[in-house]
């Protein structure tokens, strides 16, 4: 039987018809999943699905491997199609500080107006405009994030207001990576970006100090690495049934070994493997049908707005347990990430698009860089 093989991940990336959005939401629906057990009083690992990888993972840590190796492929792919300082900032920025700002702002407004203890400071008082500005400025992107920047004293009981947020301090910080690689770069563009995302790569395991006072986050550096690494191969990488299959099985052959030798089978590198190549095999495969789902990018909303609507419902009905949670948190974590997208995200993406190309426009007619 001939495997019609698959198509490159450049030939996907470039179509519209590809699964990449949809790999995004069943990530971000995999971190509700997870914090419905967490802010219920559930460990990772607590949970039935997450038992199955305990304690090498979790189902939150598998989900972020996800978003970490799309979001290394997709922002190195924006720089090499458009390796300008300026421009590439106004993405990044208009990506991912827009809807951040409004979740920030409107979940401290109603934490702090309707679960605030009676000394609690009000919204207008230092703490919860530390929490706001802190958090939309990715707190600077400093090397120590104090404890007291993640919640607002006397609101919600001291927890933290978004426990999500941490990871796009992270993420942040992998967009300057990016940048400065690009800036830096001494080969040609492609060859360079591949040379240094596999260095990274082996740097972060084998001699993290190369690294490690920007980026000391190791699980989630390598994923975006890997994501870096195949963007550069992507004219000739094609992950498909067979590379899926065959990690599937490298994954078995190691599972005896393992498991007679620690509490699981599973190691993290043959998860993030798995991870890694299921993404970009069911990112990659053309998809006729869920339409408004491929055009439209639920999973930023749906990640930014999942523990701050959990805390919120676990605080005023404290018997609530991780099912029911779930399931009411989606009852209003799906039309508040909707309404992001819809009325934040998008309008500020096609605005950054619409002055980009005018800006192309007006140095093409008079002949000045761009």
């Amino acid at each position: 039987m001939n495997i019609r093989p698959a198509r490159t991940l450049a030939e996907a990336a470039d179509d519209r018809d590809n699964g990449f959005n949809l790999v995004r939401l069943a990530a971000a629906m995999a971190v509700v999943y997870i914090h419905a057990y967490i802010t219920t009083g559930i460990a990772p690992g607590g949970d039935p699905i997450g038992a199955l990888v305990h304690p090498v993972s979790d189902i939150g840590q598998m989900a972020l491997a996800v978003f970490f190796v799309i979001s290394g492929f997709f922002v190195t792919r924006s720089w090499m199609h458009d390796p300008h300082l300026a421009r590439y900032a106004l993405r990044r920025a208009s990506r991912l500080l827009p809807g951040l700002a409004v979740c920030v702002l409107l979940s401290a407004t109603v934490a702090v107006q309707f679960f605030s203890s009676p000394d609690a400071g009000g919204l207008f008082s230092g703490a919860t405009w530390r929490y706001i500005l802190g958090n939309i400025s990715l707190h600077g992107l400093r090397f120590n994030v104090s404890g007291s920047e993640w919640h607002i004293d006397g609101v919600l009981g001291g927890q933290a207001l978004n426990g999500s947020l941490w990871t796009l301090f992270w993420e942040g910080r992998m967009y300057v990576m990016v940048a400065l690689l690009g800036i830096a770069a001494a080969l040609p563009l492609r060859q360079w970006l591949m040379g240094a995302a596999a260095f990274l790569l082996l740097a972060a395991h084998l001699f993290p100090e190369v690294a490690s006072g920007y980026v000391w986050e190791v699980r989630l550096w390598s994923m975006f690495l890997v994501g870096m690494l195949c963007c550069t191969l992507a004219p000739q990488l094609r992950v498909g049934v067979i590379q899926v299959a065959c990690a599937c099985v490298f994954v078995a052959l190691n599972w005896t070994r393992n498991a007679s030798m620690h509490a699981s089978g599973f190691t993290w590198f043959g998860l993030a493997l798995l991870c890694a190549t299921v993404a970009l095999w069911a990112g990659s495969r053309p998809i006729r049908g869920w339409t408004h789902l491929r055009r439209h990018d639920y999973s930023y909303g749906i990640y930014l707005y999942n523990w701050p609507v959990m805390t919120m419902l676990k605080a005023k009905f404290p018997q609530l347990t991780a099912l029911p949670m779930l399931g009411v948190s989606l009852l209003l974590i799906v039309p508040l990430a909707m309404l992001s997208w819809h009325y934040v995200e998008a309008p500020v993406l096609r605005a950054a698009r619409r002055l980009l190309a005018r800006r192309a426009v007006q140095a093409a007619v008079t002949g000045a860089p761009t």
